[in-house]
């Protein structure tokens, strides 16, 4: 039992050191051909079924959808790089608006203090606006210039996506014809069938995840959006949908809008939207609590604890892209595992002519 019990961490320890290694250092090259890969084996008996119909050759078909999908996603990368440029050009005048404003709700503040508790309003005002005008400096002098700065990376990283998305959509169309013959050599193969075994497991994964997550995206963006919108808040539906987006990023949530944006409700003294604001992210959150795990529920076989776990230490390990990349690794390392275990199992299983 020992021994079999330090076969498996040693070989847990293998497998987790060269995915790591993976994903450190090789991911970069292999995804797009990973993500077709992917793609291919989603579409294929989508593409059979059309083809029934339709007597033309799957790759001509597989152009027909997957191309369509990739150039509206150019596009919206495209819309988003310049909406969020014009966004960072108006930066020092709304920097500015913000000043005014929490000057004068600090104002009025102060004058309250002053008249109800007797307390020394005007020299606590002084000392508020004298640092919330060194921090708004800072943040015209240093931040706004640099965030400007950054719009070149910006564009070449859309650059980037968009190559990215091009190498993807030809090595779908490369691999439709080899297609059948790779998965039955891995199917067929003992030595790698674990490999697909392991495939299977994180790509139904991947699909339960985003199909959950794009079904609560969907209802939050449209609870948020028509609220703010009712509410009146200035570009309430288009916070309302950029909270439903964001709530798919663990740790920021739909919070990293809604509660900047109640915050300049209360600089503004606008009570009742602020109020809005903060139940609404309450609501949002009640949502997410409420459907995650009807639309999950136990199909993931790994406990939340360890994706929380995974997320940190992805982050710790490979930089921001470890938000998607710690769990990813983790249900490799864990298919990975439970394939080769079920591989052995069927390998080690008497067939049916033997027992007779």
């Amino acid at each position: 039992m020992d021994a079999l019990l330090k076969n498996k961490l040693i070989r847990g320890c293998v497998v987790a050191a060269l995915v790591w290694f993976f994903f450190r250092y090789l991911f970069g090259l292999a995804a797009p051909f990973l993500l077709a890969f992917v793609l291919i084996t989603l579409l294929y008996p989508t593409l059979e079924r059309i083809q029934k119909r339709i007597p033309l050759r799957k790759k001509y078909l597989a152009a027909g959808i997957i191309l369509p999908f990739l150039l509206l996603l150019s596009v919206g990368l495209w819309a988003a790089f310049s909406f969020g440029l014009e966004q960072l050009q108006g930066l020092p005048a709304f920097c500015s608006r913000v000043e005014q404003q929490a000057e004068a709700f600090f104002h009025n503040c102060c004058c309250q203090l002053d008249g109800k508790f007797g307390w020394e309003g005007e020299r606590i005002e002084t000392y508020v606006i004298e640092q919330m005008n060194v921090i708004m400096e800072n943040v015209q002098i240093q931040v706004a210039p640099q965030l400007l700065s950054s719009s070149y990376s910006c564009f070449k990283g859309l650059l980037s996506a968009v190559g990215f998305l091009a190498i993807t959509c030809i090595a779908v169309f490369l691999l439709e014809k080899d297609y059948t013959g790779m998965v039955d050599w891995l199917k067929g193969e003992e030595t790698v069938s674990f490999l697909w075994t392991a495939f299977e497991g994180v790509l139904s994964y991947i699909t339960t995840f985003l199909k959950a997550q794009g079904v609560i995206l969907v209802i939050i963006a449209g609870v948020a959006s028509v609220t703010l919108g009712v509410a009146g808040v200035e570009g309430g539906v288009f916070f309302g949908i950029l909270a439903g987006f964001l709530d798919m990023l663990p740790f920021i949530g739909t919070g990293i809008v809604l509660v900047p944006l109640s915050i300049w409700q209360l600089l503004n003294a606008q009570y009742g939207r602020m109020t809005v604001c903060l139940v609404l992210y309450a609501v949002c959150i009640l949502i997410r609590e409420f459907l995650e795990p009807r639309l999950i529920g136990n199909k993931m076989g790994i406990s939340p604890i360890y994706i929380l776990f995974a997320v940190y230490a992805g982050v710790k390990l490979f930089g921001v892209g470890g938000i998607i990349k710690g769990p990813l690794a983790l249900i490799v390392i864990y298919e990975i595992l439970i394939g080769r275990e079920k591989a052995e199992q069927k390998i080690d299983e008497p067939s049916e002519s033997a027992v007779r």
